[in-house]
């Protein structure tokens, strides 16, 4: 029992609080009805709860760019700018490159964050139906840092190797980043 309880209350932060690389359901800018949440979220409409407010910025780019003001849709990112409209970095999403990567319970969708030079700042699991134990396997291993710091095209090639207990999800969750970023 006292090997389960570092997981117990991983998991527990993995449902409340989203900082720790996992997009909540129902926490957060995740209405469902944006067209970057269309794509978190697979098309599922969610009740809304941005009121789709021009100035409300996803969790996940939030997150990741902590003094993001706006966005920009590009056609393989998003560009992200500070209140000086500097360039902070693309938020890059899987969804369509991903379509059909599944893990133990669906699709593991993610966010890649880069810098100004293209670099990988971080990689941001999204909204997905993956059981919290495994998720918290995944990042007590610390398999979404994997790829921070390195290039696309480097990261797209790079051998990870699965996490034991969550193959299944840690298999996706490399799948879905290969396809993403080969495909930018």
């Amino acid at each position: 029992m006292k090997k389960n309880i570092p997981v117990l209350v991983f998991s527990f932060y993995l449902l409340f609080f989203p900082a720790f690389g996992v997009a909540q359901h129902h926490g957060g800018h995740n209405c469902g009805n944006c067209p970057h949440h269309k794509q978190a979220t697979n098309g599922r409409q969610q009740a809304s709860c941005c009121q789709h407010d021009k100035n409300a910025l996803p969790s996940e780019i939030t997150l990741a760019f902590p003094t993001a003001k706006s966005i920009k849709k590009a056609a393989k990112w998003t560009e992200v700018y500070d209140a000086k409209q500097v360039l902070l970095g693309y938020a890059v999403y899987s969804k369509p490159a991903s379509d059909g990567i599944k893990g133990y319970a669906g699709e593991t969708p993610l966010m890649v964050a880069l810098s100004p030079k293209q670099e990988i700042l971080c990689v941001t699991m999204l909204d997905n139906q993956e059981s919290p134990g495994f998720l918290a396997r995944i990042m007590e291993a610390g398999l979404l840092k994997s790829w921070d710091g390195m290039k696309p095209a480097k990261a797209a090639k790079k051998k990870v190797d699965t996490v034991s207990g969550a193959t299944y999800s840690s298999r996706s969750i490399i799948e879905t980043l290969q396809a993403t970023l080969k495909s930018i």
